[in-house]
């Protein structure tokens, strides 16, 4: 069987990896949940503060300037909330991960960190939040829900509104309750179960995305579309006899 490894980095307080692991080992792949990715790694002291070192330089201050990671970030326009370049994040653990665990490189598998770090890649002049970072390790970023699918058209302007007028915009936010996913909402464990198979069938296929506007496996880009795809959707039947083959292996 094609062995499927999971990890957490940085988690929401309300994913339940148990969950992630039971959804995905019903659909008959092989599954082993890893725990906390840099607790996996077992890195020394050095190795740690290195580690972190790096991470901060991979941090976004200004979303219109790709992150210049050889020198100094100087803060321009910063994100509201810690967004990071996901490829540098990456590169800095796989780089991490192979080098304390270089006997992966000769198994087969896929490894996939799902984590509450909220990522980004830049393109069209400007870093944009996403849910998945392909290759080695993915990653699905739960912030990256919240932030990355766009929310209702009338949010946004209302939400001009309410910064002009000095308004709370937790108001809105209730306002729109429902509408969309917010952090550290009971429904994204199912959603983040959904979107680990996004890579896994990336990884193994080449496939992307599914065209099927109800599997999860679609490329949703509204909140409307994760809430009735990615959570309340399921795999198509194309898609399902994909993952009945990697399970086989």
């Amino acid at each position: 069987m094609f062995p499927v490894y999971l990890y957490s980095d940085n988690p929401s307080q309300s994913l339940v990896m148990e969950d992630v692991v039971g959804f995905l080992s019903g659909l008959g792949l092989s599954v082993e949940f890893r725990g906390d990715f840099l607790s996996f790694l077992s890195l020394e002291a050095e190795e740690t503060v290195e580690l972190d070192s790096l991470v901060q330089k991979a941090r976004v201050f200004d979303i219109e300037k790709p992150v210049d990671f050889s020198g100094s970030p100087r803060p321009s326009d910063v994100f509201e909330k810690e967004l990071y370049d996901g490829f540098w994040v990456q590169r800095i653990f796989s780089k991490f991960f192979l080098k304390k665990h270089p006997e992966e490189l000769a198994k087969t598998g896929f490894h996939a960190v799902v984590t509450g770090r909220l990522l980004g890649t830049y393109g069209s002049r400007r870093y944009h939040a996403r849910v998945i970072i392909s290759g080695v390790p993915s990653f699905i970023s739960t912030s990256g829900v919240v932030e990355g699918p766009a929310r209702p058209r009338e949010y946004y302007f209302l939400k001009a509104e309410f910064v002009r007028s000095g308004k709370d915009l937790a108001e809105l936010d209730e306002m729109f309750r429902g509408k969309f996913v917010d952090y550290e909402d009971d429904k994204i464990t199912k959603i983040a179960s959904a979107y680990v198979l996004q890579p896994l069938l990336h990884n193994f296929s080449g496939k992307e995305f599914c065209q099927n506007g109800g599997c999860i496996l679609f490329n949703s880009h509204w909140q409307r579309e994760v809430l009735d795809i990615q959570y309340s959707g399921v795999l198509c039947a194309e898609c399902e006899s994909e993952i009945k083959r990697i399970a086989g292996g």
